[in-house]
């Protein structure tokens, strides 16, 4: 009687205690739903000190005056005064600080920066040309006054060409002073000492358009001063200097001409910011913007199209949001079918997903909280929380649930209390190891790595807590005949599949040199594809390929197709010129404009002028690199990344992306990767006394994510730049538990080694290959997304998990082990592999 009083009494309690989870699981769900709204998007605050393109932007900022502004592109259709206010009305509504460069004002700009650089060229050549300017003058008003006087000019010509033939005689004073010159004249013909003779003594260049034989014709001479206009001859005649009428005319605009046709202007003309109906307009905002008021900006102007940095990220934002809620909806489907499948019981699908479910928004929660310390949640970290935790809870709450239902079918008297010791000691031996392996990323000197590994980390403690204490409240909460509804018994454990299981597992046992051989040929395979293949930062990863942004793009490179690249070159330019020179002349051979001490535009200065020192401060020379290709198109992060990789110092959105995507690859690769090994083998010798077990693990994960990761090459072709990385970081902590599954099982089976291993990958077969389906499951849900690059996580992971659950852990595994034989559990060899039949 009193037993009975103390089970109901302990039922009652734990009955309570899941009222208390599900009153939590009501409590923590707005956090949860609403986390979207705190994600972050841009790279901007994983920079810091230690990247190139954050010294170049102090650099600008400390030494050049720049502001740290983004351009927002906007392209409408219709008249351009409608345009105009519609674009500026919705900006003062939505955007801080803002400033609207319209394109006559953006061409009236660069024409007024190209004029102030080129004026003192300008001007110096001016002035060069003013004095012939002023000959000129002269010698108009000259040939006016002979034309009034033409009497008097008559004489000039009758002395110089008079009287060297003895045709006209006077006695004037200036005849006199003609012949004397004429006759100390000792170079030249007669023609020449005569009009040099004359120039010396009337100062008329006039003279200069007759000779002896038409001098006396009265009508010719009138005639020829009346239609005199070939100035820069008589120019040409008095000074020596070869000139042009347009040059003697108007010596600014020829001097302005000459200039410009030496250094070209920049090549924008209004056609790059109108084409038929459609006007481009740029909104400068700052770089800190929220995205929010960018997203409610691009809504307000719906009839425009808009892109950018900001609206790129912006855009993926509102993806993330509708895909966040749409994956999570496929998540549930999907595991509600595999449980159905698998389970083929009501209540235990119930309690599996409901487990899931409070994995997921504790999760979120404790992201939540993170944030109130200075956490910012990178939308990566918080769109691959969803399937992480979803297919851990539902695999451990089911590697817990089976066993229970093992122990009851075995008329255990305490199933619930064996499960928990047994089931229970694996699952959180194997959510330790999880836990470890994630928290290589905090140890990260990469801050992008380290706020993935934050989520990770939580993911993995999360998906614990239900999965070790909600599944045994709930199974304690409810009569074991619930657990069957529908049917008539409780889910068997035991099924044809550990059948199929013990067959296979014996083949390869059998087979272990042919499955070993095997195993390096592919995994040889699988590395040369992952080597010869590429990642990229397209933009049609992180959103839809028919977005708004991206047919911006596309207008773009249409229009106006730059995007700025900031280079900085330390040093004096008096030693840098040449290197400075040839750079330049680099990037503009390329279709690039160059704005700096060398070049401006597409002109180039072979020697250093007064430009030079216009982009030169405190030991730096900048520049202004306008590449002829839009914000993170395939072209500008290629001729971005050629400049990083000569070796210069590279600022400027595209160097910012590259910038975070090879510090974060590189140190995945470098550092956490190994670091994630180490530990994990610490940890697994630590525990298992085996040195070589955590050995054979680390390469078959390794075969694993290499395997997945070349099918999705194969696939997709190229991948997003995170893929690989995502794909490496989940399988090298998730793909633990699967192994730890049949290992620990190893050590509770008796027999000798192959009995052993056959009888662990038969029992637990079923668990592994249920939670395998269910990871998966999670992971595949990715798809419904509408970002390739989720899709390719969920794609890549999936079927590396496929290929881990029903290749190498039921295959490969137990032929290694097969191979190794006791040495499986060097140095603990003796303890292990005793024979207990």
């Amino acid at each position: 009687m009193i037993n009975i009083f103390n089970s109901y009494g302990e039922f009652s309690v734990m009955k309570a205690y899941l009222i208390l989870w599900l009153v939590l699981l009501v409590i923590l769900a707005p956090f949860a739903l609403n986390i979207q709204h705190l994600f972050v998007y841009s790279d901007s605050p994983f920079l810091n000190s230690q990247f190139a393109s954050v010294k170049v932007k102090d650099i600008l900022v400390k030494y050049f005056n720049f502001s740290t502004n983004d351009d927002i592109y906007v392209i409408t259709k219709g008249n351009y005064s409608t345009s105009l206010k519609i674009v500026n009305d919705t900006a003062s509504k939505y955007l801080q600080n803002y400033k609207l460069l319209t394109p006559y004002y953006i061409l009236n700009e660069s024409n007024s920066s190209y004029f102030s650089v080129i004026f003192p060229v300008v001007e110096k050549v001016y002035k060069e040309i003013l004095p012939l300017h002023e000959l000129y003058k002269n010698l108009t008003t000259l040939r006016l006054l002979l034309l009034n006087n033409i009497t008097s000019f008559y004489f000039q010509l009758n002395v110089t060409y008079g009287l060297p033939l003895g045709k006209f005689k006077s006695n004037s004073s200036l005849a006199l002073k003609f012949l004397a010159v004429y006759s100390a004249l000792k170079n030249g013909t007669d023609v020449e000492k005569a009009r040099n003779a004359s120039y010396i003594v009337f100062k008329d260049p006039y003279v200069f358009l007759f000779s002896f034989n038409n001098y006396s014709n009265v009508n010719l001479v009138t005639n020829t001063l009346e239609d005199f206009k070939d100035y820069a001859y008589l120019i040409r005649i008095i000074t020596g200097k070869n000139v042009s009428t347009a040059e003697i005319e108007d010596p600014l605009n020829y001097s302005l001409n000459l200039v410009e046709k030496e250094f070209p202007p920049p090549p924008l003309s209004i056609n790059q910011f109108h084409k038929g109906d459609e006007w481009l307009f740029i909104v400068q905002v700052p770089s800190n913007e929220s995205l929010i008021d960018v997203e409610m900006f691009m809504k307000a102007l719906s009839n425009a199209i808009i892109t950018g940095h900001l609206p790129i990220y912006a855009e993926s934002a509102v993806v993330t949001e509708q895909d966040l809620r749409i994956i999570d909806i496929f998540t549930i489907l999907i595991l509600t079918i595999l449980l159905i499948v698998l389970v083929r019981s009501l209540v235990p699908i119930i309690i599996l997903i409901v487990s899931a479910v409070i994995g997921l928004v504790i999760a979120y929660s404790l992201l939540y909280l993170l944030t109130f310390f200075g956490y910012s949640i990178y939308y990566i970290s918080g769109l691959v929380i969803p399937p992480i935790v979803f297919g851990i809870t539902v695999d451990y709450s089911i590697l817990f649930l089976y066993r229970y239902f093992e122990e009851v079918r075995k008329g255990e008297k305490e199933p619930l209390k064996v499960a928990f010791r047994t089931a229970g000691r694996a699952v959180l031996f194997s959510g330790l190891s999880i836990t470890l392996g994630f928290s290589s990323f905090l140890f990260s000197s990469s801050p992008l790595l380290r706020n993935i590994g934050i989520a990770l980390v939580i993911s993995s403690i999360s998906s614990l807590v239900p999965a070790i204490l909600f599944i045994r409240t709930a199974l304690a909460s409810i009569q074991v005949r619930w657990l069957s509804f529908p049917r008539k018994e409780i889910p068997n454990p035991q099924d044809v599949r550990q059948r199929y299981l013990e067959k296979i597992s014996k083949v390869s046992i059998n087979h272990k040199y042919w499955v070993l051989l095997f195993m390096i040929v592919l995994a040889v395979a699988s590395y040369s594809v992952f080597i010869t293949h590429h990642t990229n930062v397209a933009i049609d990863e992180i959103v839809p390929s028919s977005s708004e942004v991206v047919r911006g793009e596309q207008l773009l490179g249409q229009l106006y197709n730059y995007s700025v690249d900031y280079v900085i070159i330390k040093g004096n330019p008096n030693t840098t010129y040449s290197e400075i020179y040839n750079l330049s002349k680099e990037l503009i051979n390329k279709g690039a404009l160059v704005y700096g001490p060398a070049s401006i535009g597409k002109a180039l200065f072979v020697n250093k002028t007064y430009v030079t020192n216009l982009y030169y401060s405190h030991n730096y020379s900048l520049l202004e690199v306008y590449i002829p290709y839009p914000v993170f198109s395939h072209g500008a992060i290629n001729l971005t990344k050629q400049l990083i990789n000569e070796g210069y110092l590279v600022g400027g959105s595209n160097a910012e992306r590259i910038d975070i995507v090879d510090n974060t690859v590189n140190l995945y690769y470098t550092e956490v990767l190994p670091l994630t090994i180490v530990i994990i083998t610490v940890y697994l010798v630590i525990s298992l006394g085996s040195v070589l077990v955590p050995i054979r693990l680390s390469l078959t994960l390794l075969l694993s994510s290499l395997f997945g990761v070349s099918i999705l090459y194969l696939v997709y072709g190229s991948l997003y730049w995170l893929t690989p990385l995502i794909v490496f970081a989940i399988m090298y902590s998730l793909g633990i538990d699967y192994d730890m599954f049949i290992i620990i099982r190893i050590l509770e089976e008796k027999g000798n080694d192959e009995e052993r291993i056959v009888n662990a990958v038969k029992k637990t077969g079923l668990v592994v290959t249920a939670a395998g389906l269910i990871l998966a499951g999670a992971f595949l849900s990715l798809m419904s997304s509408d970002m390739r690059f989720l899709q390719e996580i969920g794609f890549g992971v999936g079927i590396t998990i496929l290929f881990d659950t029903f290749v190498v852990r039921p295959i490969f595994v137990p032929a290694i082990l097969a191979i190794l034989k006791k040495y499986n559990w060097w140095p603990r060899m003796m303890s292990l592999t005793r024979d207990d039949r």
